[in-house]
């Protein structure tokens, strides 16, 4: 019963009570291998109903994997495994394995060589943004070398940017003279309405071009994109995405939703996303709101599914990189930024997957 109490567990009439400050930095000890940084730090622990609730919060921090994984002595290497090498038991899922580029993309892993591709730095030139070596700009770069390639960057085109932010590629198309609609996920507070025009005037960038054009050819609308408009159905030659598929909580969802992005296309337009792709296991998998990894099942199990209705999924590259820094792993928010992240035990990276819709 002392140890009970000690621990924070109550009896099964009474409210928890706080764990004792001992009780927390021994916690601190245990799973991530430091003393707390103050007595705040202690505080805010000490209100969890149990340790077990503890032992789940640190379980899911960086510092736990980089305690662990330096216990291990393997906290910074990445190693191919056999299941991205294997040919598809489908004949026809459109397997690919070669180090990737963006000079003829298809859909592919970030890799660390491509940012010496002229294209990716051609193409970060052009949206007024340093070719930095990160995920997040390799995605942006993917998604207009794939526009490119297939022609669809060019006065007359339209598309449909799915929870674009603040990203620069709605302005790169309407310098192009596409006409783009931007979107993202309602998240304004009724009580608090921001005022009219926020969203859209945050992706202007007067570098890229002339605030008439931007007028002219740029429009936001707020989309769910668990329930897409049907007024939007057939109007766009291509959609996009950017990390936004991985937000969406479940492999259900994120499936669901790039199966409904055809919806909005005409006839053989082009649906283009970016998501976080497990490259650890083909098993084990996180899903959660703010992060969900799709694995190789997971694209084969879509792509059978779009043959079905007629679509297609573009040729699939699994090929994770053969520069040196490509077996490096990222862990920790102050880590120099590499492909591949470490969370939860998993190791991920950036896909880029493209679909054509049935002519």
């Amino acid at each position: 019963m002392d140890e009970q109490a000690e621990a924070g567990v109550a009896g099964p009439d009474a409210s928890p009570k706080p764990m004792s400050a001992e009780a927390v930095t021994w916690a601190f000890r245990y799973l991530i291998g430091r003393e707390p940084a103050s007595a705040e730090e202690v505080e805010a622990h000490r209100h969890m109903p149990d340790l077990d609730t503890m032992r789940r919060v640190f379980a899911n921090t960086w510092e736990f994997f980089d305690f662990y994984d330096r216990a291990l002595d393997n906290s910074a290497s990445y190693g191919m495994p056999l299941f991205l090498m294997r040919p598809p038991a489908d004949p026809g899922f459109p397997f690919r394995f070669e180090p990737p580029n963006l000079d003829n993309p298809v859909g592919q892993f970030c890799t660390m060589s491509q940012f010496d591709d002229p294209a990716f730095v051609e193409i970060a030139e052009a949206m007024g943004m340093a070719p930095t070596q990160t995920r997040r700009s390799w995605e942006q770069a993917w998604i207009v070398s794939m526009l490119a390639t297939a022609g669809m960057i060019e006065p007359g085109r339209r598309g449909l940017g799915f929870g674009v932010g603040r990203e620069r590629i709605p302005a790169l198309l309407a310098s192009r003279g596409v006409a783009v609609l931007a979107s993202d996920t309602p998240h304004e507070s009724p009580e608090v309405p921001l005022p009219p025009g926020t969203h859209l005037m945050a992706l202007f960038h007067p570098e890229i071009l002339h605030l008439t054009d931007f007028e002219q050819l740029v429009g936001y609308r707020p989309i769910d994109m668990t329930s897409l408009p049907v007024d939007l159905d057939g109007q766009f030659d291509f959609c996009w995405s950017a990390s936004a598929v991985d937000r969406l909580g479940s492999i259900a969802a994120a499936s669901q939703f790039l199966e409904d992005s055809l919806r909005v296309l005409r006839p053989g337009g082009l649906s283009l996303h970016t998501l976080a792709f497990n490259i650890r296991s083909d098993l084990v998998t996180m899903e959660h709101p703010g992060l969900t990894l799709l694995r190789r099942r997971d694209l084969e199990a879509l792509a059978e599914q779009l043959q079905v209705m007629g679509h297609e999924l573009l040729p699939v590259n699994f090929h994770p990189g053969l520069h040196p820094l490509d077996g490096e792993v990222s862990i920790g928010p102050h880590a120099p930024p590499r492909p591949k992240q470490r969370h939860a035990g998993l190791v991920f990276t950036s896909f880029g997957l493209a679909i054509r819709k049935a002519a």
